[in-house]
């Protein structure tokens, strides 16, 4: 029984077994790598990156967004290339509409 008392232990339990990966450093990841890591669930987050990824989502949500430029309609080209819609000419002795 001297034998098992005598057996080496590891010295830090917590650390990573051989099984196991190695500990992540998530303050080097970058967010997009970060976020697709904890979706993956590779590793647990700790708070300061959740909220690194909060911080990203909410500045990405802050920029305004360019609008699109649409192209133009069959109407508003028409109208476009054939100027200003003016008013006809009144022609005298004629009653307004009622």
């Amino acid at each position: 029984m001297a034998a098992n008392s005598t057996a080496k232990t590891p010295a830090n339990e917590n650390t990573a077994s051989a099984g196991e990966p190695a500990p992540v450093d998530q303050d080097a990841l970058g967010i997009s790598e970060l976020a697709k890591g904890v979706l993956a669930r590779d590793f647990r987050p700790r708070i300061a990156s959740v909220r690194r990824l909060a911080e990203a989502v909410l500045a990405k949500e802050a920029k305004p967004k360019k609008k699109k430029k649409k192209k133009p309609t069959k109407k508003a080209a028409a109208a476009k290339s054939g100027g200003k819609k003016r008013k006809l000419a009144k022609i005298p002795g004629q009653k307004g509409k009622k």
